[in-house]
């Protein structure tokens, strides 16, 4: 049965995504922008404890996709949305993802988040700057929460989310949706 739902919430999942390569469309960044808007804000408060622990758990769990190849071996190979992902305002941009559609279903794992985010960068390769977990809407009426953290409702793309920008800072909070030292300037040059 749990296989069956994952295969639901995987085609759910992907059948969210574009099947192009194109950047997601004004539209779409704007709907996500709204959707993302007010989590994780910066409010003042430094993380507790267990969430600065849980984000050093975070990073050592992942630092071995700072090469994007590593990523790719261990399964982070669909681009969830498709394009660099950008709101085109102050808010910033969060780059690009690419999911590991294995990981999709009613559970979270600090150490193995769901997707991989990416900075396009001036010669054109990509630089690891945050990791993404999602449940499918279906697979959960409520938000799941990380570290204390409820997910927020990203409706255009069909699920719960939660951002850590494990790899690069953000003015805006760890958890925050958007990040506006991350930027899709450079988007073009990538070849993936």
């Amino acid at each position: 049965m749990r296989h069956l739902l994952l295969t639901a919430a995987t085609v759910t999942v992907l059948a969210a995504c574009t099947s192009d390569t194109e950047a997601p469309t004004a539209t779409l960044q704007r709907s996500a922008a709204g959707a993302h808007a007010g989590h994780g804000a910066a409010n003042g408060k430094a993380l507790t404890a267990s969430q600065n622990q849980g984000v050093a758990k975070a990073r050592n769990a992942t630092a071995r996709f700072h090469d994007r190849a590593a990523a790719t071996a261990a399964g982070y190979t669909t681009q969830y949305p498709a394009g660099c992902a950008t709101t085109n305002t102050a808010a910033g941009a969060q780059g690009f993802h690419f999911l590991n559609t294995e990981l999709v279903d009613a559970t979270v794992d600090l150490l193995n988040p769901e997707l991989v985010m990416y900075e396009p960068r001036p010669d054109g390769s990509l630089q690891l700057v945050g990791v993404d977990y999602i449940v499918p809407l279906e697979l959960s009426a409520e938000p799941p929460t990380l570290l204390g953290v409820p997910f927020m409702r990203n409706e255009p793309l069909g699920v719960w989310a939660l951002h850590i920008w494990a790899w690069r800072p953000n003015p805006s909070g760890m958890f925050a949706a958007w990040n506006p030292s991350v930027s899709c300037e450079f988007a073009d040059r990538v070849t993936l």
